[in-house]
């Protein structure tokens, strides 16, 4: 009697498991976007580590605070933002990135410099990008592209885990002989050889990305990969978020700084 009931709980465990892990990869990135679709502000910490561009050996590691105001009417990343950006420790702000869907403030806090971009004024900065994985607003337009260029993409989904006492997902996206992740302003172009390998590691409660790394190299070389690796947390949705505070870009608010403007290339 002790087995058939030992064997019928293993036939519930196993049936338990099977209907958690029927939702596909690209039914979650469905949810994840429709989930994205309902946050209209959101603040979150973000720590990054990458190889750095100018020393392959060499990684460079990044904490940020992040404020996000959605902004429907642009093009370029969704959203008005202030982002804080810690180089050396988490105590001082040492650039700050300010943009409210017209103009793109950057500030370097060492040399009190503040270097302004005018998108209405020069609507050729609408053509290029910036933030890129920075805001959720962003990854919700990769998820979108992926699942409507399934034939550039390897999409799947890998075993569920634990992050940040967090029950998550884990989606494997591959994209080969092309360029990045696409963004805004950008589209995928050709680059034989190319390998870009992401995993997004996404909050089954949410539907909200808390992590997403990258890894790339070219096929003939697999040996020498470049990586970026993000972490979210702390997160809060739908909170209230000053815009004359956050997202202010007047000269008066740059008072003490020397204003640098900004032209396309």
């Amino acid at each position: 009697m002790r087995v058939v009931q030992f064997l019928l709980l293993l036939f519930a465990l196993s049936f338990f498991n099977s209907c958690i892990k029927s939702e596909t990869a690209n039914e979650i990135l469905q949810t994840a976007i429709n989930s994205i679709d309902t946050i209209e502000t959101i603040y979150f910490k973000q720590e990054m580590a990458r190889t750095n561009p100018q020393n392959s050996n060499d990684t460079i590691l990044r904490f940020r605070e992040m404020y996000f105001a959605r902004c429907l009417s642009d093009s370029i990343v969704g959203v008005k933002g202030h982002w804080y950006m810690y180089v050396d420790d988490k105590i001082n702000v040492i650039y700050e990135d300010i943009y409210d869907g017209n103009r793109l403030v950057r500030k370097n806090n060492r040399d009190s410099v503040a270097r302004v971009y005018d998108l209405i004024k020069y609507p050729g900065f609408k053509n290029q990008h910036f933030w890129g994985h920075n805001t959720l607003y962003g990854m919700q337009y990769e998820f979108r592209y992926i699942l409507e260029h399934l034939d550039n993409y390897s999409l799947e989904r890998l075993n569920d885990t634990l992050l940040q006492d967090k029950s998550c997902f884990q989606l494997f996206v591959k994209l080969e002989e092309k360029t990045s992740m696409p963004g805004f302003a950008t589209k995928l172009e050709d680059s034989e050889g190319s390998v870009y390998e992401t995993l997004y590691v996404i909050e089954k409660e949410t539907y909200y990305p808390i992590r997403m790394t990258v890894v790339s190299y070219f096929s003939d070389s697999p040996e020498q990969k470049a990586f970026i690796d993000q972490t979210y947390y702390d997160i809060e949705f739908n909170l209230k978020i000053d815009d004359s505070v956050y997202f202010c870009t007047s000269v008066k608010s740059l008072k003490g700084y020397k204003m640098v403007e900004m032209k396309p290339s």
